[in-house]
């Protein structure tokens, strides 16, 4: 029988978590790779040319999306490591899909220049109903990316919710 000091900082299945050091480094490294995945998709794409941003709706879209299966997910398989969520989550996908993208979009519109002080390419900048709408349609759009990332996450190990109805009816 192990003693209790052998059993902190084991996960309940045996595998060792994380310590914080190497946590934070795993969550610093991820998002260094979503910001970098972001930055290429964006340039790759020529975004600064568009009057909307399609590009960066489609990264938190995706993004949204794919940070609700991840969730889902997690909830449905508690044999997931614990560390996936902050490490996934928070670094990749929380880099990849920034909410600073959408607010500098939007910002565009009052300072039609900022992106041209930022980049040395001729920019056009979205009109107001323009940038409305992108933050109206980001906003919807993306919580209902995510709240479908989080079905389908479940439904990928056949969680259902009769199962914690279940769970729930055996504690009492």
């Amino acid at each position: 029988m192990p003693t209790s000091e052998e059993v902190v900082g084991r996960e309940p299945s045996g595998r060792r978590e994380l310590s914080l050091p190497a946590l934070v480094a795993w969550i610093a490294l991820a998002g260094a790779c979503g910001a970098v995945l972001r930055l290429v998709l964006v340039q790759l794409s020529d975004e600064q040319f568009m009057r909307f941003p399609w590009i960066t709706l489609l990264v938190n879209l995706t993004g949204s999306a794919g940070l609700g299966v991840l969730f889902g997910f997690s909830y449905a398989w508690p044999g997931l490591p614990r560390w996936t969520l902050p490490v996934v989550g928070t670094g990749f996908l929380g880099s990849f899909t920034t909410f600073s993208s959408v607010i500098l979009a939007g910002a565009s519109v009052q300072q039609p220049d900022i992106f041209a002080q930022m980049a040395s390419t001729q920019v056009v900048p979205p009109e107001i109903w323009e940038a409305g709408a992108y933050l109206v349609i980001s906003m919807i759009f993306c919580t209902a990316a995510a709240a479908a990332g989080i079905a389908v996450g479940r439904a990928m190990f056949g969680y259902s919710g009769d199962r914690a109805r279940t769970q729930e009816g055996d504690r009492s």
